[in-house]
């Protein structure tokens, strides 16, 4: 699905009749999917009803359940395409001809600002209460980490196509990919802290993008 949740947040509903019309898929699935994406940014997840989708695509509530279970459900559904289609573009930037160190620190360096600064909906998930997020675990979410280790091994295809080349020494490579992911990770945490919700500024943001790049630079050195 076209990812059209960058619509400006400032036009009113009203006006969206006219954006529909150009832009709206066939697919009513599709339809629900755009509609709901550009509430959810311009009202956020919680603030969000099924009537305001429902305005947009010219359905009411009950024809929206003949298609999604739940506003959870359809969230889900748009989180995970929003971080598939960064993912894809991720690959595609990481050229072939890149030095194995360059590879992974381009890698772990756009995936750190997605989830950190670029994320239009990402970061709303907390907002789902505990009990329905958890019912979300077994279905949505279950393909999100199935992307998250597609991940891991995608890194760790990155690092096989090192060895080969002969840029760092014989490894094992799903380890060592798994190793990046906790040390980026953890750097990432320790400044986030308990509060997932948190808001950093700029100067930190960059202290953590240059943290993570040292600690990434120092792994690699050691497998050269």
């Amino acid at each position: 699905m076209k990812n059209l949740i960058t619509y400006q947040s400032n036009v009113p509903l009203y006006r969206l009749n006219i954006w529909k019309m150009i832009v709206m898929p066939q697919n009513k699935k599709e339809q629900i999917l755009i509609a709901a994406g550009e509430c959810f940014a311009k009202f956020g997840y919680k603030k969000t009803t099924l009537g305001d989708i429902g305005k947009i695509v010219g359905f009411d509530k009950t024809s929206i359940y003949h298609y999604f279970k739940s506003k959870e459900e359809i969230f889900t559904t748009l989180v995970l395409n929003e971080f598939q289609e960064f993912i894809t573009k991720l690959h595609e930037k990481i050229e072939e001809d890149m030095v194995c160190e360059k590879k992974i620190l381009v890698y772990f360096e756009e995936k750190l600002n997605f989830w950190m600064k670029k994320a239009i909906l990402l970061p709303q998930i907390t907002e789902i209460e505990p009990e329905k997020l958890q019912h979300l675990m077994s279905s949505g979410l279950a393909t999100f980490y199935k992307i998250e280790q597609d991940e891991r091994l995608f890194v760790a295809n990155l690092l096989k196509g090192c060895i080969q080349k002969n840029q760092i020494q014989e490894c094992d490579v799903e380890k060592m990919s798994d190793f990046m992911f906790v040390l980026a990770d953890g750097i990432k945490e320790n400044y986030m802290g308990m509060d997932k919700n948190k808001s950093i500024s700029s100067k930190e943001y960059e202290n953590v993008l240059k943290d993570v790049r040292t600690g990434l630079e120092i792994f690699l050195r050691g497998l050269k």
